[in-house]
């Protein structure tokens, strides 16, 4: 007589098909969800803040008489700050504290505002920007990008997505509270309600739910207990030589420095130019709106397809649409041509965002993407910070920004080039 049949026990306790075996507690819900919204509150509230800059360039001039350049010259302080610091950071972020560094971060953007807007002088300006921008660096895109990649492997693309259309969203609400706020209580003031509201959301929401592991809280990535867990040794054993001597690290370095050192640039003096076009600034603000909403598209549809197609054929897509919008801005006149120019815009440079992360977890694996993602953003600073200046005082040259546009659009077909090059291995390293 034969015995009868049993159900099969899977290796890491319960059945086959995962269910847990009788008798047994039941697993908590998957929090990496959870994750992702704490992304998307802190990318809101750290990068998003940065939409704001364009609308101060035109009362800092009026008020202490800059010039375009030495308003490039300020997001080039910004974009400094923060990467020069990603080398340490990213480190951190893998193995140390990170919910008490993204705290301390919002601290220090928090004050860093505070002083901002108690500036006199241009120098004073520039020091309280870093502190802000150091401050944001701490608890923004670069930790959130650790998380996400961290408690997501196949719905990765989604994940960070997801995450980064926090930024998008701060793109629909920023520029036209900016612009209000200054209308309200000039540039001073809205830098004050700003950095009020920022810390507001964000240090609460990341006390209660930042996790940089799914496994510090007996958690697997996607929730599939599947995938294998490493351990603590494996964590942080992973020399620098592992993935410096591979051509990708370079490549996407490269690549990633190139193409947001273009929308970078551009963002600083997009209202400017607009400005200078006669369109008025409360329309202008319209069109960043527009914008954003391309950009939210932009980034969740990305997200959903490099979980599903060839992540570098996104990448030069991405850029190609963000080139051709580029195009539209520099040769069109009108608040329609813009409008149209929004579009691909928005679609390229919010369907981008998300591809560093995703092209760097391939690639590496997840147990070393705070160490590569700060690398990276130290690479890049080069060109991201010679970018901003640089157009400024092209401008101030040739009278616009029409030829400085024109070739913010070679740059990015350039990294289209790098990216191009890149060759992503078909399993991803530590899974």
């Amino acid at each position: 007589m034969s015995e009868p049949a049993r159900d099969e026990l899977s290796p890491v306790g319960g059945l086959r098909d995962g269910t847990p075996p009788q008798g047994a507690p039941v697993p908590a819900p998957f929090s990496g969800w959870r994750i992702v919204v704490l992304g998307m509150i802190a990318n809101a509230f750290g990068a998003g803040l940065l939409g704001a800059y364009g609308f101060m360039v035109s009362p800092l001039i009026e008020e202490f008489g800059a010039t375009p350049g030495q308003l490039g010259l300020g997001m080039s302080i910004m974009i400094f700050s923060m990467a020069a610091f990603g080398p340490v950071l990213g480190p951190l972020f893998d193995r140390g504290p990170l919910r008490a560094v993204m705290l301390a971060g919002v601290a220090l953007m928090f004050s860093g505002m505070l002083l901002l807007s108690r500036g006199t002088a241009l120098w004073q300006l520039a020091l309280c920007l870093g502190v802000v921008s150091v401050g944001i660096a701490m608890y923004g895109f670069l930790p959130v990008q650790v998380m996400v990649v961290n408690w997501f492997i196949r719905k990765r693309g989604t994940a960070l997505a997801l995450a980064a259309a926090g930024m998008s969203l701060a793109g629909f609400a920023i520029p036209p509270l900016t612009a209000w706020l200054i209308e309200l209580a000039s540039w001073r003031g809205a830098l004050v309600w700003l950095g009020v509201g920022a810390a507001a959301v964000a240090a609460p929401a990341i006390a209660l739910l930042a996790v940089r592991r799914p496994e510090d809280v007996g958690q697997h990535p996607d929730g599939d207990p599947s995938v294998a867990t490493p351990t603590e040794h494996e964590a942080t054993a992973v020399p620098f030589r592992s993935f410096a001597g591979d051509a990708n690290f370079w490549l996407i370095g490269i690549g990633i420095g190139l193409a947001l050192c273009v929308p970078t640039a551009s963002g600083v003096f997009f209202v400017r130019h607009l400005e200078q076009l006669g369109i008025p600034r409360t329309d202008v603000a319209l069109v960043i709106s527009v914008m954003a909403g391309c950009s939210l598209a932009g980034k969740l549809s990305v997200g959903f397809l490099a979980d599903r197609l060839d992540r570098r054929l996104l990448a030069i897509a991405t850029i190609l649409s963000h080139v051709v919008g580029l195009c539209i801005v520099a040769t069109g006149s009108t608040l329609v041509t813009m409008f149209a120019a929004a579009i691909p815009l928005g679609l390229g440079g919010g369907g981008f965002i998300p591809l560093p992360g995703i092209l760097q977890g391939a690639c590496f694996g997840r147990l070393v993407i705070g160490r590569v993602g700060g690398m990276h953003a130290f690479m890049g600073l080069p060109v991201l910070l010679a970018a901003a200046p640089l157009v400024g005082m092209a401008a101030s040259y040739s009278g616009s920004f029409v030829l400085p546009f024109l070739a913010l659009g070679g740059v990015q077909l350039l990294a289209a080039l790098v990216l191009a090059c890149v060759r992503i291995p078909r399993v991803e390293p530590g899974v």
